[in-house]
Order: C-alpha cells, then structure tokens, then sequence
C-alpha cells in the first residue's frame, strides 16, 4: 500500500473512531437512564408532588381553574379528583331537577377541602346536614379552587356558575388571603402549565414547560425534582394545639399583616375585594336568588400559643384580631350582603381544629357547616 493510501485510510478511520468515542459513551448514558427509568417505574415509582393539589388548567376567565375529569392528590394518599365540570364534587345536571334547591359555594382551599376528603368538606357537609330531616331536597355544590381571590370568585360565578341556576350562592371569604389581595383583572392572577399554578410571566417561558414535561413523563426526573420535598406529609398535630411546624410559623408571620390596625390604604384595598362580592350580589339580584358570605378567620388570630410565637410582646398592641372581619363586615352589610363571622364561634371551641398547612382538620369543616346551618335558619 502506498504512502497516500495508507494516509487517505487512517482519515477515514479517524472520524469513525472519533464518532465511536462520542456515540458509545452517550448511548451508554441513555441506556442506562431508560433501565433506571423502567425499574423506578417497575419497583419505586416516585410520586407527584411538586404540587400536591388538583390538577389546573389555563381559563380565560379565572387564570386559571381545576381541569374537568382530571386526578389529582392531596398529602396521605388523599384523592383530588375532578368531576366533568372541573369541580371537586360529584357529577351534577346543568338543569336543576324540580323540587331540588340548590346551594352553590365560591372560595378557596379552604372551600375545595385542601387535605381533608371530598365529602369532609365544609361545602358537603353542609349539604348532609341540610338534608337531614328536610322536606325538600338541598343540593350543595362545591366550586372552590385553592388560591382563588373574591375576582375570580366573582368571574366563575358571572361565566360559569350562574349557568347552575343557584338559589343560594355562599362565597366562603377567607381572611388570611381575600381581605387585601390586588388581583382585579387577568393580568393580576396566576395561571397552569401542566397542572400546576405558575405566574403567567413564568409560563411563557421554554424551559418552564420543559421542565414539568419531564416532571409529568419520568419517574427519574420526579425522583430528582422531589429531593427535600416531602411526599405525604401529615399536617395534624398529634397532641396539642401549639406543635407548630417551621414552615407554618413562618406562613402566619407573613399574615400578620392582614391583622394590623387599620390605615386608608388597607380600606380601599378591602372595600375594592368587596366590590367583586357586590358584583356578585348584582347578578344574584338580578336572578332572585339570595347570597351569604361566610367569613373565615385565620388561626393566628384565635390561638394564643401561636401568637405568643410570632409576635413580641411590645409589638401586640400593633395589632387588632377582630380585623379584618369587623371592617369586612362593614363593608358587606352597607352593601345589604349578608354575613356569617365564624370567628367567635372558632374562638370558643377548645378543640385544635387547623393544621399545619393552615387549613382546617374535618371538625373545623363540620363546625362551619353547623353554623351556616344555624343561620339560615334565622
């Protein structure tokens, strides 16, 4: 062979060789990632829990808001699960069924039942405590949506909900993060990418679509994601009402705020929150139907142990515990809206009905529900 065939040779075999260094450890690599893959899926499939919550979509009226039909999961193997309206109730007629007098409930997490089972929510129990011994049938339906504000409370209702042909509408008001939230247009609220709630700056972005793409599809990429994030954490306390978690305590110092003595900038945050309430009294009006909004107190205003945690004592007399309900409530009746403060009843029971995640144990939704019971029948 000569010199320029032995040359021209080893120029061609050099390309392969370089090829066969960069193929072969890249195809060992993907292997090897498909096996552990297929085992983690086999033996230890790791769970979701980026989100532990319903499952979102994007809505044009709401931001976002529960996908019909959809799965999802609460901590400690609790379903959240949606029906084909995307609510977290069971299947309901659009027409209401003659002799039926339907009850529909607006809000938040508290309202869906965050961590506790569908039918411990305060929404159902309600509609069994109405049912008991009626001589018509009451049927309550759930709308709630965890992180919704009274905007899309007022939105679902004007778009959605008022197509269920309602004859009571109760908006459960949540005080810790209703009261002086600036969310009055679509611009202000979050949205979903792949089931779960991100700002609408982030979904827009590439990389954040990427990302929940292989949290959704992989189990290794879920197994990685969830390092330090726990995956069926039990938020009831075992003994009494002061076993407060780092995480929590840190949550009720960032609401004390909603607590402060009141100035004028606080005001028109809350009389701005009330007017998407009003707004929903104009269409009950409007329809014959009537509205009660139920206010829902927030822990740090009714433990003392908590308190004692996350306030100094020369710092107390900053604050005002029976705000934001007394200026709410204010607002509400000068607008002829009826309200149900269950404050003073929280206040008086001895029992530790809030867990760690702020919401309530399934006493706290039966409590609520006993007390709207209690008022309409007044």
């Amino acid at each position: 062979m000569s010199t320029t065939d032995e040359s021209a040779s080893n120029s061609t075999k050099e390309p392969a060789r370089l090829s066969l260094y960069i193929i072969t450890p890249l195809l060992s690599v993907l292997v090897s990632l498909l096996l552990a893959e297929f085992a983690l899926a086999l033996v230890y499939p790791s769970p979701y829990s980026m989100e532990r919550n319903m499952y979102f979509e994007p809505d044009p009226y709401t931001g976002y808001r529960i996908r019909p039909d959809s799965e999802g999961g609460y901590y400690n193997d609790i379903s959240a699960n949606a029906n084909s309206m995307g609510l977290r109730d069971r299947e309901f007629s659009m027409q209401k069924e003659p002799g039926i007098t339907r009850v529909m409930v607006l809000g938040d997490s508290f309202t869906v039942g965050a961590n506790v089972e569908e039918s411990e929510a305060y929404p159902k129990e309600l509609e069994r405590l109405l049912n008991e011994g009626a001589a018509s049938n009451y049927e309550v339906i759930n709308t709630g949506v965890g992180g919704w504000s009274p905007y899309q409370y007022a939105q679902y209702y004007e778009y959605r909900g008022r197509k269920l042909d309602p004859d009571l509408i109760i908006v459960g008001l949540f005080v810790g993060n209703d009261t002086y939230v600036e969310r009055f247009s679509q611009d202000d609220v979050l949205t979903a990418v792949k089931g779960r709630r991100t700002s609408q700056q982030a979904a827009n972005k590439p990389l954040t679509k990427l990302k929940v793409t292989f949290y959704e599809h992989s189990h290794l990429a879920r197994l990685i994601m969830n390092i330090g994030v726990p995956t069926n954490e039990n938020f009831r306390r075992a003994e009494s009402c002061d076993e407060f978690s780092n995480t929590y305590i840190h949550i009720q110092r960032s609401r004390m705020p909603n607590h402060l003595l009141r100035t004028p900038e606080t005001d028109e945050l809350a009389r701005k929150n009330i007017e998407e309430i009003v707004r929903i009294k104009s269409m009950a009006d409007e329809d014959g139907d009537q509205l009660l909004v139920v206010l829902i107190p927030d822990e740090n205003q009714i433990n003392p142990d908590l308190q004692a945690r996350i306030i100094e004592p020369q710092d107390m007399n900053n604050y005002d515990f029976n705000q934001p309900q007394q200026l709410l409530t204010s607002l509400l009746e000068d607008n002829s809206i009826e309200v149900l403060d269950l404050k003073p009843y929280f206040s008086a029971d001895d029992r530790c009905l809030y867990m760690n995640d702020t919401h309530w144990i399934p006493e706290g939704h039966t409590l609520a529900a006993e007390k709207i019971v209690e008022r309409l029948a007044r």
